[in-house]
Protein backbone atom coordinates (compact mmCIF):
# COMPACT_ATOMS: atom_id res chain seq x y z
CA UNK A 1 0.00 0.00 0.00
CA UNK A 2 2.83 2.42 0.81
CA UNK A 3 4.48 2.12 -2.61
CA UNK A 4 1.08 2.26 -4.32
CA UNK A 5 0.28 5.54 -2.53
CA UNK A 6 3.63 6.98 -3.62
CA UNK A 7 3.03 5.91 -7.22
CA UNK A 8 -0.40 7.58 -7.16
CA UNK A 9 1.27 10.77 -5.93
CA UNK A 10 3.78 10.65 -8.79
CA UNK A 11 0.94 10.23 -11.28
CA UNK A 12 -1.04 13.09 -9.70
CA UNK A 13 1.93 15.45 -9.92
CA UNK A 14 3.00 14.18 -13.39
CA UNK A 15 6.47 13.35 -12.08
CA UNK A 16 7.12 10.46 -14.49
CA UNK A 17 5.05 11.33 -17.52
CA UNK A 18 8.12 10.47 -19.62
CA UNK A 19 10.19 7.59 -18.16
CA UNK A 20 13.23 8.81 -20.09
CA UNK A 21 13.28 12.19 -18.31
CA UNK A 22 13.34 13.52 -14.77
CA UNK A 23 13.42 16.96 -13.19
CA UNK A 24 17.02 17.80 -12.32
CA UNK A 25 18.88 20.93 -11.26
CA UNK A 26 21.34 22.21 -13.90
CA UNK A 27 24.02 24.66 -12.77
CA UNK A 28 25.39 25.73 -16.17
CA UNK A 29 24.22 25.50 -19.77
CA UNK A 30 27.00 25.19 -22.36
CA UNK A 31 25.89 26.93 -25.55
CA UNK A 32 27.35 25.46 -28.75
CA UNK A 33 27.62 26.86 -32.25
CA UNK A 34 26.63 24.63 -35.16
CA UNK A 35 30.33 23.88 -35.79
CA UNK A 36 30.83 22.70 -32.18
CA UNK A 37 32.47 25.86 -30.83
CA UNK A 38 31.65 26.71 -27.20
CA UNK A 39 30.02 30.14 -27.28
CA UNK A 40 29.03 30.68 -23.65
CA UNK A 41 28.78 29.11 -20.22
CA UNK A 42 25.41 30.34 -18.89
CA UNK A 43 24.68 30.01 -15.15
CA UNK A 44 21.09 29.15 -14.29
CA UNK A 45 21.10 30.17 -10.61
CA UNK A 46 18.56 32.74 -9.44
CA UNK A 47 19.28 35.66 -7.12
CA UNK A 48 19.20 33.27 -4.14
CA UNK A 49 21.85 31.05 -5.80
CA UNK A 50 19.34 28.24 -6.43
CA UNK A 51 20.00 26.49 -9.77
CA UNK A 52 17.11 26.13 -12.17
CA UNK A 53 15.48 22.74 -12.68
CA UNK A 54 15.04 21.26 -16.14
CA UNK A 55 13.66 18.05 -17.58
CA UNK A 56 16.83 16.07 -18.25
CA UNK A 57 17.71 12.47 -19.15
CA UNK A 58 17.46 10.24 -16.11
CA UNK A 59 20.70 10.04 -14.16
CA UNK A 60 22.00 6.53 -13.50
CA UNK A 61 22.46 5.06 -10.05
CA UNK A 62 26.13 5.19 -9.21
CA UNK A 63 28.29 5.11 -6.10
CA UNK A 64 31.90 4.35 -6.96
CA UNK A 65 31.08 2.96 -10.40
CA UNK A 66 31.78 5.01 -13.49
CA UNK A 67 28.43 5.36 -15.25
CA UNK A 68 27.58 8.40 -17.36
CA UNK A 69 24.24 10.12 -17.87
CA UNK A 70 23.26 10.83 -21.49
CA UNK A 71 23.88 14.37 -22.74
CA UNK A 72 23.76 16.03 -19.28
CA UNK A 73 26.11 15.22 -16.39
CA UNK A 74 28.57 16.82 -13.99
CA UNK A 75 31.81 18.56 -14.97
CA UNK A 76 33.90 15.47 -14.18
CA UNK A 77 32.12 13.49 -16.90
CA UNK A 78 31.51 16.30 -19.40
CA UNK A 79 34.74 18.33 -19.17
CA UNK A 80 37.09 16.06 -17.26
CA UNK A 81 37.84 18.72 -14.64
CA UNK A 82 37.92 18.34 -10.88
CA UNK A 83 39.24 20.47 -8.02
CA UNK A 84 41.98 19.08 -5.81
CA UNK A 85 40.45 17.54 -2.70
CA UNK A 86 42.50 18.64 0.32
CA UNK A 87 46.03 17.24 0.06
CA UNK A 88 45.08 14.36 -2.26
CA UNK A 89 45.92 14.64 -5.93
CA UNK A 90 43.17 14.31 -8.52
CA UNK A 91 43.02 10.83 -10.06
CA UNK A 92 43.59 11.79 -13.70
CA UNK A 93 43.13 8.24 -14.99
CA UNK A 94 39.67 8.07 -13.38
CA UNK A 95 38.77 11.44 -14.91
CA UNK A 96 39.75 10.09 -18.33
CA UNK A 97 37.53 7.05 -17.74
CA UNK A 98 34.62 9.35 -16.89
CA UNK A 99 34.96 11.49 -20.02
CA UNK A 100 35.33 8.36 -22.13
CA UNK A 101 32.14 6.95 -20.60
CA UNK A 102 30.28 10.20 -21.38
CA UNK A 103 31.57 10.22 -24.98
CA UNK A 104 30.75 6.53 -25.49
CA UNK A 105 27.19 7.04 -24.28
CA UNK A 106 26.88 10.08 -26.55
CA UNK A 107 27.87 7.90 -29.53
CA UNK A 108 25.17 5.41 -28.57
CA UNK A 109 22.62 8.25 -28.58
CA UNK A 110 23.89 9.72 -31.85
CA UNK A 111 24.48 6.49 -33.78
CA UNK A 112 23.20 7.31 -37.31
CA UNK A 113 21.13 10.31 -36.21
CA UNK A 114 22.23 13.45 -38.10
CA UNK A 115 20.60 15.95 -35.80
CA UNK A 116 22.46 19.32 -35.96
CA UNK A 117 22.61 19.50 -32.17
CA UNK A 118 24.22 16.09 -31.88
CA UNK A 119 26.64 16.90 -34.71
CA UNK A 120 27.75 20.05 -32.86
CA UNK A 121 28.14 18.15 -29.61
CA UNK A 122 30.18 15.46 -31.38
CA UNK A 123 32.67 18.08 -32.53
CA UNK A 124 32.73 19.64 -29.07
CA UNK A 125 33.55 16.31 -27.48
CA UNK A 126 36.59 15.78 -29.71
CA UNK A 127 39.96 16.22 -28.04
CA UNK A 128 40.48 19.73 -29.37
CA UNK A 129 36.96 20.75 -28.43
CA UNK A 130 37.38 19.41 -24.91
CA UNK A 131 40.62 21.37 -24.45
CA UNK A 132 38.91 24.56 -25.58
CA UNK A 133 36.00 23.87 -23.24
CA UNK A 134 38.29 23.42 -20.27
CA UNK A 135 40.18 26.62 -21.02
CA UNK A 136 36.96 28.59 -21.48
CA UNK A 137 35.38 27.19 -18.34
CA UNK A 138 38.41 27.90 -16.19
CA UNK A 139 38.44 31.47 -17.45
CA UNK A 140 34.72 31.87 -16.89
CA UNK A 141 34.79 30.62 -13.29
CA UNK A 142 37.40 30.87 -10.55
CA UNK A 143 37.47 27.09 -10.25
CA UNK A 144 35.41 24.08 -11.28
CA UNK A 145 34.94 21.59 -8.48
CA UNK A 146 33.72 18.89 -10.82
CA UNK A 147 30.30 18.64 -9.18
CA UNK A 148 28.73 21.34 -11.38
CA UNK A 149 25.79 19.90 -13.31
CA UNK A 150 26.04 20.73 -17.01
CA UNK A 151 23.75 20.47 -20.02
CA UNK A 152 24.05 21.66 -23.65
CA UNK A 153 22.08 23.99 -25.90
CA UNK A 154 22.45 24.59 -29.61
CA UNK A 155 22.74 28.30 -30.37
CA UNK A 156 19.38 29.62 -31.54
CA UNK A 157 17.31 26.96 -29.73
CA UNK A 158 14.96 27.86 -26.88
CA UNK A 159 15.31 24.51 -25.13
CA UNK A 160 18.21 22.29 -24.20
CA UNK A 161 19.84 20.01 -26.72
CA UNK A 162 18.37 16.80 -25.32
CA UNK A 163 14.86 18.23 -25.76
CA UNK A 164 15.22 18.58 -29.55
CA UNK A 165 12.44 16.35 -30.99
CA UNK A 166 14.68 13.83 -32.78
CA UNK A 167 17.08 13.57 -29.84
CA UNK A 168 14.24 13.13 -27.34
CA UNK A 169 12.73 10.33 -29.45
CA UNK A 170 16.09 8.55 -29.46
CA UNK A 171 16.41 8.89 -25.66
CA UNK A 172 12.88 7.54 -25.19
CA UNK A 173 13.63 4.60 -27.48
CA UNK A 174 16.81 3.79 -25.56
CA UNK A 175 14.94 3.98 -22.26
CA UNK A 176 12.23 1.61 -23.53
CA UNK A 177 14.82 -0.86 -24.84
CA UNK A 178 16.64 -0.77 -21.51
CA UNK A 179 13.37 -1.57 -19.71
CA UNK A 180 12.54 -4.54 -21.92
CA UNK A 181 16.03 -6.00 -21.46
CA UNK A 182 15.33 -7.11 -17.87
CA UNK A 183 13.38 -10.06 -16.53
CA UNK A 184 9.60 -9.91 -16.81
CA UNK A 185 7.26 -10.63 -13.90
CA UNK A 186 4.15 -9.32 -12.20
CA UNK A 187 4.85 -6.01 -10.44
CA UNK A 188 4.04 -6.14 -6.73
CA UNK A 189 2.93 -2.50 -6.83
CA UNK A 190 0.87 -2.10 -10.01
CA UNK A 191 -0.04 -5.74 -10.64
CA UNK A 192 1.04 -5.37 -14.28
CA UNK A 193 3.27 -7.94 -15.99
CA UNK A 194 6.31 -6.30 -17.49
CA UNK A 195 10.04 -5.59 -17.12
CA UNK A 196 11.24 -5.63 -13.52
CA UNK A 197 13.64 -3.03 -12.10
CA UNK A 198 16.87 -4.84 -11.26
CA UNK A 199 18.32 -1.79 -9.47
CA UNK A 200 15.96 0.83 -8.02
CA UNK A 201 16.62 4.59 -8.30
CA UNK A 202 17.96 6.42 -5.27
CA UNK A 203 16.20 8.68 -2.76
CA UNK A 204 18.12 11.77 -1.64
CA UNK A 205 18.05 14.17 1.33
CA UNK A 206 17.33 11.51 3.96
CA UNK A 207 19.25 11.98 7.24
CA UNK A 208 22.06 9.47 7.60
CA UNK A 209 22.18 8.67 3.89
CA UNK A 210 24.88 9.44 1.38
CA UNK A 211 24.63 12.67 -0.58
CA UNK A 212 24.33 10.57 -3.74
CA UNK A 213 21.23 8.93 -2.25
CA UNK A 214 20.15 5.45 -1.16
CA UNK A 215 17.66 2.88 -2.41
CA UNK A 216 14.48 1.90 -0.63
CA UNK A 217 14.53 -1.57 -2.23
CA UNK A 218 18.02 -3.06 -2.44
CA UNK A 219 19.59 -6.53 -2.41
CA UNK A 220 23.32 -5.88 -2.42
CA UNK A 221 24.59 -9.18 -0.98
CA UNK A 222 24.17 -12.75 -2.12
CA UNK A 223 22.89 -13.62 1.38
CA UNK A 224 19.70 -11.70 0.50
CA UNK A 225 19.04 -13.77 -2.63
CA UNK A 226 16.53 -16.59 -2.62
CA UNK A 227 15.07 -19.15 -5.05
CA UNK A 228 17.77 -18.34 -7.55
CA UNK A 229 16.70 -14.68 -7.78
CA UNK A 230 19.12 -11.80 -7.35
CA UNK A 231 18.99 -8.01 -7.03
CA UNK A 232 15.55 -6.49 -7.60
CA UNK A 233 14.09 -9.78 -8.81
CA UNK A 234 13.72 -10.81 -5.16
CA UNK A 235 10.93 -8.24 -4.78
CA UNK A 236 9.65 -7.66 -8.32
CA UNK A 237 8.75 -4.03 -8.85
CA UNK A 238 8.21 -2.80 -12.37
CA UNK A 239 10.60 -0.29 -13.93
CA UNK A 240 7.87 2.36 -14.16
CA UNK A 241 6.63 1.79 -10.58
CA UNK A 242 10.21 2.02 -9.26
CA UNK A 243 10.69 5.33 -11.05
CA UNK A 244 7.32 6.61 -9.81
CA UNK A 245 7.67 5.87 -6.10
CA UNK A 246 11.25 7.19 -6.07
CA UNK A 247 10.27 10.36 -7.94
CA UNK A 248 7.44 10.89 -5.44
CA UNK A 249 9.77 10.56 -2.43
CA UNK A 250 12.33 12.92 -3.97
CA UNK A 251 9.55 15.40 -4.76
CA UNK A 252 8.32 15.32 -1.15
CA UNK A 253 11.88 15.77 0.16
CA UNK A 254 13.09 18.55 -2.12
CA UNK A 255 13.35 22.06 -0.61
CA UNK A 256 10.69 24.59 -1.57
CA UNK A 257 10.02 28.13 -0.39
CA UNK A 258 11.08 28.54 3.22
CA UNK A 259 10.83 24.82 3.96
CA UNK A 260 13.73 22.40 4.10
CA UNK A 261 11.46 19.81 2.48
CA UNK A 262 8.31 20.31 0.43
CA UNK A 263 6.24 18.03 2.68
CA UNK A 264 8.65 16.66 5.22
CA UNK A 265 10.05 17.34 8.68
CA UNK A 266 13.44 16.18 9.91
CA UNK A 267 13.22 14.59 13.34
CA UNK A 268 16.67 13.78 14.68
CA UNK A 269 18.14 11.07 12.45
CA UNK A 270 14.88 10.52 10.53
CA UNK A 271 12.53 12.47 8.29
CA UNK A 272 8.75 12.35 8.23
CA UNK A 273 7.10 12.92 4.83
CA UNK A 274 3.34 13.32 4.43
CA UNK A 275 0.84 13.89 1.65
CA UNK A 276 -2.84 13.63 0.71
CA UNK A 277 -4.20 11.50 -2.11
CA UNK A 278 -5.88 14.35 -4.01
CA UNK A 279 -5.45 17.78 -2.41
CA UNK A 280 -2.65 19.55 -0.54
CA UNK A 281 -4.54 21.54 2.13
CA UNK A 282 -3.98 19.16 5.05
CA UNK A 283 -0.39 18.45 4.04
CA UNK A 284 0.27 22.21 3.96
CA UNK A 285 -1.27 22.47 7.40
CA UNK A 286 0.95 19.73 8.84
CA UNK A 287 4.05 21.24 7.21
CA UNK A 288 3.27 24.63 8.73
CA UNK A 289 2.56 23.16 12.14
CA UNK A 290 5.79 21.22 12.46
CA UNK A 291 8.22 23.14 10.23
CA UNK A 292 6.78 26.61 9.61
CA UNK A 293 8.10 29.48 7.60
CA UNK A 294 7.66 32.76 9.53
CA UNK A 295 5.33 34.41 7.02
CA UNK A 296 3.00 31.40 6.75
CA UNK A 297 2.85 30.34 10.39
CA UNK A 298 -0.13 32.28 11.71
CA UNK A 299 -2.18 32.02 8.51
CA UNK A 300 -1.65 28.26 8.11
CA UNK A 301 -2.21 27.40 11.74
CA UNK A 302 -5.60 29.05 11.97
CA UNK A 303 -7.21 26.47 9.65
CA UNK A 304 -7.62 23.45 11.94
CA UNK A 305 -9.20 25.46 14.72
CA UNK A 306 -11.93 26.97 12.57
CA UNK A 307 -12.51 23.62 10.85
CA UNK A 308 -12.63 22.78 7.17
CA UNK A 309 -16.12 21.85 6.07
CA UNK A 310 -15.68 19.52 3.12
CA UNK A 311 -17.11 16.03 2.87
CA UNK A 312 -14.70 15.23 0.04
CA UNK A 313 -11.72 16.30 2.12
CA UNK A 314 -12.99 14.42 5.17
CA UNK A 315 -12.95 11.16 3.21
CA UNK A 316 -9.61 11.80 1.54
CA UNK A 317 -6.74 9.53 2.61
CA UNK A 318 -3.74 11.13 4.34
CA UNK A 319 -0.37 9.36 4.42
CA UNK A 320 2.75 9.84 6.54
CA UNK A 321 6.01 7.94 6.26
CA UNK A 322 9.02 8.07 8.60
CA UNK A 323 12.37 7.33 6.93
CA UNK A 324 16.04 7.17 7.84
CA UNK A 325 19.00 5.87 5.87
CA UNK A 326 22.21 3.95 6.21
CA UNK A 327 23.36 1.80 3.30
CA UNK A 328 19.70 1.77 2.22
CA UNK A 329 16.54 3.66 3.10
CA UNK A 330 14.88 2.41 6.30
CA UNK A 331 11.13 2.66 6.84
CA UNK A 332 10.52 3.47 10.51
CA UNK A 333 6.79 4.09 10.53
CA UNK A 334 3.82 4.28 8.21
CA UNK A 335 0.54 6.08 8.83
CA UNK A 336 -2.65 5.98 6.76
CA UNK A 337 -5.70 7.90 8.02
CA UNK A 338 -8.17 10.42 6.61
CA UNK A 339 -7.68 14.16 6.44
CA UNK A 340 -10.64 14.59 8.80
CA UNK A 341 -8.86 12.47 11.43
CA UNK A 342 -5.66 14.48 11.02
CA UNK A 343 -7.51 17.77 11.45
CA UNK A 344 -9.33 16.46 14.52
CA UNK A 345 -6.11 15.11 16.00
CA UNK A 346 -4.29 18.39 15.42
CA UNK A 347 -7.08 20.26 17.18
CA UNK A 348 -6.70 17.87 20.13
CA UNK A 349 -2.94 18.40 19.97
CA UNK A 350 -3.40 22.14 20.38
CA UNK A 351 -6.07 21.77 23.07
CA UNK A 352 -3.85 19.44 25.09
CA UNK A 353 -0.90 21.84 24.89
CA UNK A 354 -2.98 24.96 25.54
CA UNK A 355 -2.15 26.36 28.96
CA UNK A 356 -2.81 29.70 30.61
CA UNK A 357 0.04 32.14 30.33
CA UNK A 358 0.69 31.48 26.65
CA UNK A 359 -0.04 33.76 23.72
CA UNK A 360 -3.26 31.87 22.77
CA UNK A 361 -1.87 31.10 19.31
CA UNK A 362 -0.86 27.72 17.86
CA UNK A 363 2.90 27.31 17.91
CA UNK A 364 5.22 24.82 16.19
CA UNK A 365 6.01 21.75 18.19
CA UNK A 366 9.74 22.52 18.11
CA UNK A 367 9.25 25.53 20.38
CA UNK A 368 7.90 23.19 23.03
CA UNK A 369 10.59 20.56 22.51
CA UNK A 370 13.31 23.23 22.82
CA UNK A 371 12.21 23.83 26.43
CA UNK A 372 13.36 20.30 27.26
CA UNK A 373 16.92 20.90 26.13
CA UNK A 374 19.63 21.34 28.74
CA UNK A 375 22.21 24.12 28.55
CA UNK A 376 24.52 21.67 26.80
CA UNK A 377 21.88 21.25 24.08
CA UNK A 378 20.89 17.73 25.09
CA UNK A 379 17.16 17.08 25.05
CA UNK A 380 14.88 14.28 23.93
CA UNK A 381 16.34 11.43 21.94
CA UNK A 382 15.50 11.63 18.22
CA UNK A 383 13.26 8.55 18.43
CA UNK A 384 11.10 10.14 21.16
CA UNK A 385 10.71 13.35 19.19
CA UNK A 386 9.64 11.34 16.15
CA UNK A 387 7.08 9.38 18.15
CA UNK A 388 5.71 12.66 19.52
CA UNK A 389 5.07 13.98 16.01
CA UNK A 390 3.36 10.77 14.93
CA UNK A 391 1.33 10.75 18.16
CA UNK A 392 0.05 14.21 17.30
CA UNK A 393 -1.06 12.98 13.87
CA UNK A 394 -2.55 9.73 15.18
CA UNK A 395 -4.19 11.28 18.24
CA UNK A 396 -2.83 8.64 20.61
CA UNK A 397 -0.79 9.00 23.79
CA UNK A 398 2.38 11.06 23.81
CA UNK A 399 5.61 9.19 24.64
CA UNK A 400 5.80 8.86 28.44
CA UNK A 401 9.51 9.79 28.38
CA UNK A 402 8.47 13.39 27.78
CA UNK A 403 6.97 13.55 31.26
CA UNK A 404 10.19 12.41 32.93
CA UNK A 405 12.41 14.79 30.93
CA UNK A 406 10.10 17.78 31.55
CA UNK A 407 9.99 17.09 35.29
CA UNK A 408 13.78 16.79 35.49
CA UNK A 409 14.13 20.15 33.74
CA UNK A 410 11.70 21.74 36.23
CA UNK A 411 13.85 20.59 39.15
CA UNK A 412 16.87 22.46 37.84
CA UNK A 413 17.45 26.11 38.88
CA UNK A 414 15.47 28.26 36.44
CA UNK A 415 17.09 30.36 33.76
CA UNK A 416 15.99 33.86 34.81
CA UNK A 417 16.04 35.19 31.25
CA UNK A 418 13.64 32.58 29.83
CA UNK A 419 12.02 31.34 33.04
CA UNK A 420 8.37 32.15 32.32
CA UNK A 421 8.36 30.89 28.71
CA UNK A 422 10.21 27.66 29.44
CA UNK A 423 8.16 26.97 32.56
CA UNK A 424 5.02 27.44 30.45
CA UNK A 425 6.26 25.16 27.64
CA UNK A 426 7.43 22.39 29.98
CA UNK A 427 4.16 22.43 31.89
CA UNK A 428 2.24 22.46 28.58
CA UNK A 429 3.97 19.22 27.57
CA UNK A 430 3.30 17.72 31.02
CA UNK A 431 -0.38 18.67 30.74
CA UNK A 432 -0.59 17.17 27.25
CA UNK A 433 0.96 13.86 28.33
CA UNK A 434 -1.31 13.61 31.38
CA UNK A 435 -4.47 14.62 29.54
CA UNK A 436 -4.00 11.91 26.92
CA UNK A 437 -3.56 9.35 29.68
CA UNK A 438 -6.62 10.67 31.54
CA UNK A 439 -8.69 10.69 28.35
CA UNK A 440 -7.79 7.07 27.62
CA UNK A 441 -8.85 6.17 31.20
CA UNK A 442 -12.06 8.24 30.81
CA UNK A 443 -11.12 10.44 33.74
CA UNK A 444 -11.48 14.20 34.18
CA UNK A 445 -8.83 16.08 32.22
CA UNK A 446 -6.68 18.95 33.43
CA UNK A 447 -7.97 22.43 32.69
CA UNK A 448 -6.23 25.26 30.86
CA UNK A 449 -6.12 27.47 33.96
CA UNK A 450 -6.49 27.09 37.74
CA UNK A 451 -9.11 24.53 38.77
CA UNK A 452 -10.14 25.41 42.31
CA UNK A 453 -12.50 22.43 42.33
CA UNK A 454 -9.74 19.88 41.76
CA UNK A 455 -9.20 17.85 44.96
CA UNK A 456 -6.34 15.65 43.71
CA UNK A 457 -3.68 15.67 46.45
CA UNK A 458 -0.65 16.18 44.15
CA UNK A 459 -2.42 19.09 42.41
CA UNK A 460 -3.22 20.71 45.79
CA UNK A 461 0.38 20.22 46.95
CA UNK A 462 1.64 21.98 43.82
CA UNK A 463 -0.70 24.89 44.53
CA UNK A 464 0.45 24.96 48.14
CA UNK A 465 4.10 25.09 47.09
CA UNK A 466 3.33 28.09 44.85
CA UNK A 467 1.66 29.90 47.75
CA UNK A 468 4.62 29.24 50.07
CA UNK A 469 6.98 30.51 47.35
CA UNK A 470 4.87 33.65 46.96
CA UNK A 471 4.93 34.27 50.73
CA UNK A 472 8.73 34.07 50.73
CA UNK A 473 8.90 36.56 47.87
CA UNK A 474 6.52 38.95 49.62
CA UNK A 475 8.62 38.78 52.80
CA UNK A 476 12.18 38.81 51.45
CA UNK A 477 11.95 40.10 47.87
CA UNK A 478 14.10 38.68 45.08
CA UNK A 479 16.63 36.14 46.29
CA UNK A 480 19.59 34.45 44.64
CA UNK A 481 18.30 31.11 45.91
CA UNK A 482 14.54 30.79 46.47
CA UNK A 483 12.39 28.05 47.93
CA UNK A 484 11.76 26.80 44.41
CA UNK A 485 15.50 26.55 43.70
CA UNK A 486 16.13 24.56 46.90
CA UNK A 487 13.02 22.46 47.41
CA UNK A 488 10.97 21.99 44.20
CA UNK A 489 12.53 18.62 43.37
CA UNK A 490 12.15 17.14 46.85
CA UNK A 491 8.70 18.67 47.43
CA UNK A 492 7.38 17.16 44.20
CA UNK A 493 8.82 13.71 44.88
CA UNK A 494 8.84 13.30 48.71
CA UNK A 495 6.26 15.74 50.11
CA UNK A 496 6.21 14.29 53.65
CA UNK A 497 9.92 15.00 53.98
CA UNK A 498 9.75 18.67 52.97
CA UNK A 499 6.30 20.23 53.46
CA UNK A 500 6.23 20.33 57.29
CA UNK A 501 9.39 22.41 57.21
CA UNK A 502 8.07 24.60 54.38
CA UNK A 503 4.86 25.31 56.30
CA UNK A 504 6.88 26.42 59.34
CA UNK A 505 8.92 28.75 57.12
CA UNK A 506 5.75 30.14 55.59
CA UNK A 507 4.50 31.20 59.04
CA UNK A 508 7.65 33.29 59.57
CA UNK A 509 7.41 34.73 56.06
CA UNK A 510 3.73 35.65 56.56
CA UNK A 511 4.66 37.55 59.71
CA UNK A 512 7.23 39.64 57.81
CA UNK A 513 5.20 40.25 54.63
CA UNK A 514 2.83 43.18 54.45
CA UNK A 515 -0.72 42.39 53.37
CA UNK A 516 -0.14 38.65 53.40
CA UNK A 517 -3.60 37.87 54.74
CA UNK A 518 -5.00 36.90 51.33
CA UNK A 519 -2.11 34.50 50.79
CA UNK A 520 -2.67 32.95 54.20
CA UNK A 521 -6.33 32.52 53.32
CA UNK A 522 -5.47 30.67 50.10
CA UNK A 523 -2.99 28.52 52.00
CA UNK A 524 -5.62 27.57 54.58
CA UNK A 525 -8.16 26.70 51.89
CA UNK A 526 -5.65 24.44 50.12
CA UNK A 527 -4.52 22.74 53.34
CA UNK A 528 -8.17 22.24 54.30
CA UNK A 529 -8.74 20.36 51.05
CA UNK A 530 -5.98 17.88 51.74
CA UNK A 531 -6.84 14.42 53.10
CA UNK A 532 -6.15 13.57 56.78
CA UNK A 533 -2.76 12.12 55.87
CA UNK A 534 -1.80 15.38 54.21
CA UNK A 535 1.60 14.62 52.78
CA UNK A 536 2.33 11.37 50.92
CA UNK A 537 5.78 9.94 51.49
CA UNK A 538 6.40 9.46 47.73
CA UNK A 539 4.71 10.74 44.57
CA UNK A 540 4.63 8.60 41.42
CA UNK A 541 5.74 10.15 38.13
CA UNK A 542 2.20 11.02 36.99
CA UNK A 543 1.48 12.57 40.40
CA UNK A 544 4.65 14.64 40.07
CA UNK A 545 3.19 15.93 36.81
CA UNK A 546 -0.04 16.89 38.62
CA UNK A 547 2.08 18.67 41.24
CA UNK A 548 3.82 20.67 38.49
CA UNK A 549 0.51 21.68 36.87
CA UNK A 550 -0.97 22.70 40.23
CA UNK A 551 2.12 24.78 40.95
CA UNK A 552 2.01 26.44 37.53
CA UNK A 553 -1.75 27.15 37.66
CA UNK A 554 -1.52 28.80 41.08
CA UNK A 555 1.61 30.74 40.17
CA UNK A 556 -0.01 32.01 36.99
CA UNK A 557 -3.10 33.09 38.97
CA UNK A 558 -0.82 35.31 41.07
CA UNK A 559 0.53 36.94 37.90
CA UNK A 560 -3.00 37.54 36.64
CA UNK A 561 -4.00 39.19 39.93
CA UNK A 562 -0.96 41.44 39.84
CA UNK A 563 -1.65 42.40 36.20
CA UNK A 564 -5.26 43.30 37.03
Amino acid sequence: MMLQALCELAQREHLVDDPALESRAIDFVLQLAADGRLLAVVPTADEDSHPKKFLAPRAPKRTHNIVAAPLADNAKYVLGVQARDGIEEVDQSRLVQRTEAFSALFKDVQEDLLDPGLVALGVFLSDAGRARAQAFALRAEDEWTGSERLAFQLHGDDGLLHMRPAVLLRLQSMSAQLGTAGARAQCLVSGRVGPIARLHPVVKRIPGGQTSGASLVSFNETAFDSYGLDKGNNAPVGDLAAQEYTAALNWLLEPVGGRRHRYGVEIGDAVLVFWCRKSTETADLVASLFDPSPEQLEQSLSAPFTGIESAEMDAEPFFALSLSAHSRVIVRDWLEVTTAEVQKNLRHYWTDLNLTGGDDKPRPIWSFLASLESKSGQGLSPSVAGRLVLSALRGNRFPPEILGVALRRLRLPPDKKYERQRLHDRCSLIKAVLNRQLRAAQRKELSVSLDEGCKETPYLLGRLFAVIERLQGAALGDLNSSIRDKFFGSASTRPALVFPRLLQLSVHHAAKAEGSGWLEKIKSEIVGGLPPARFPSVLALEDQGLFAIGYYHQRQRFFEKRAS
